[in-house]
């Protein structure tokens, strides 16, 4: 776990927020320089915060930089760690560099999600394609689900916590490999992370889709996706690092009913397996 990370687990957002926003509810005036936001259109989601007017988006580090003026992130991490408190261990030149890496990949997916997003004003078929899924525009752009330039598949920006960790292209046509992921060694971390579009809470729901962790995290739902039947190592150990327990929604389906077995076998006591019975012939959640 890197200093952004430990950063964003110990200090909550709401309270770096209200330090320098007057909240109202999960809504504050937003804390970009450039935006005076005299009605609040900035919204906190639990761990990032989002503008609505002007497009700010970022976790308790960005929040913190954008109030004070700071240019390099890792600055910002580390003086609000001091701030509030939060034991770092040693961290060498060559571990703060990395993770001063890691955090530019992965501005400049979120400049790449932002790019994707405005794309769907060009392309009708793939706007369509998210609103008959319930994804309504308040909703496509909270998420920052997009079209590809060409307007021939869906893109989901691959979300962990609030970071944007690489773009998923969706072909409109149900075909075999209707998902295009990154290479592993695309993501900031040269791995595939966990898929989780929102912050994380106990009792959250693990699921094979990312279009269900969308939908779940749409409703309010706490939604942890692994995009896929098999768990890698590094996905296993960040589920470790949740918060228990952890409710699995298997697809209905014979594959996925073996993955969700074995999803419980790595994860009992926290992974609680529930019935795929979604209603009619629903096959996930």
């Amino acid at each position: 776990m890197n200093v952004f990370e430990l950063v964003r687990d110990k200090v909550p957002i709401e309270d770096v927020v209200g330090r320098y926003s007057e909240m109202r509810g999960s809504k504050a005036r937003c804390v970009a320089p450039d935006h005076q936001d005299l009605n609040p259109s900035m919204h906190v989601y639990g761990d990032h915060t989002y503008c609505f007017s002007c497009g700010f988006h970022g976790d308790v580090t960005d929040v913190y930089a954008a109030v004070h003026g700071l240019d390099r992130p890792i600055e910002a991490a580390l003086e609000l760690a001091r701030k509030c408190g939060v034991e770092l261990p040693e961290v060498d030149p060559k571990a703060q560099r990395k993770a001063q890496e890691r955090r530019k990949k992965e501005g400049l997916y979120l400049q790449q999600a932002r790019a994707c997003h405005k794309a769907l004003s060009l392309h009708e078929a793939v706007a369509g394609w998210w609103e008959k899924r319930g994804f309504c525009e308040e909703l496509r752009e909270r998420l920052l689900l997009g079209a590809n330039k060409g307007g021939t598949m869906a893109v989901i920006s691959f979300w962990n916590r609030g970071r944007v960790k690489g773009l998923i292209h969706r072909k409109l046509r149900d075909e075999p490999k209707k998902y295009l992921y990154p290479n592993a060694e695309d993501f900031p971390e040269g791995h595939r992370p966990l898929f989780i579009p929102g912050s994380v809470r106990a009792g959250a729901f693990l699921v094979e889709g990312i279009i269900d962790a969308l939908a779940l995290a749409a409703s309010g739902e706490s939604a942890v996706a692994i995009g896929g039947t098999g768990i890698s190592r590094e996905q296993l150990r960040e589920l470790e690092r949740l918060p228990g327990p952890l409710y699995i929604l298997p697809d209905a389906d014979e594959e996925g009913a073996a993955a969700a077995r074995q999803w419980v076998r790595h994860l009992y006591p926290k992974g609680l397996l529930c019935p795929a019975e979604y209603g009619g012939e629903a096959e996930d959640a």
